[in-house]
């Protein structure tokens, strides 16, 4: 057997309808998405993403956190995670 070990991104998306939101009409610049603020994630629902059979698993400790969470108009949700 053979451990190995690796740093990755993880991004996913999905659509949470209770998210959408309108746009106001007199916004004259064009807005595709919302990007959160830090910290955001802890009051939205996240999917629980593992990897079976892991060994040992632990978040990249740093000064700034390593995740980004947009929202765009339809309830789309872009959350990456490193």
């Amino acid at each position: 057997m053979q451990d190995y070990a690796l740093n990755l991104y993880i991004r996913q998306t999905w659509r949470d309808p209770r998210l959408e939101f309108k746009i106001p009409s007199d916004v004259t610049e064009k807005i595709e998405h919302i990007k959160m603020e830090e910290g955001t994630w802890t009051n939205l629902w996240l999917p629980d993403t593992f990897f079976r059979n892991e060994k040992d698993a632990s978040y990249h400790d740093v000064t700034v956190s390593n995740r980004l969470l947009r929202i765009n108009a339809s309830g789309q949700v872009w959350y990456t995670s490193k």
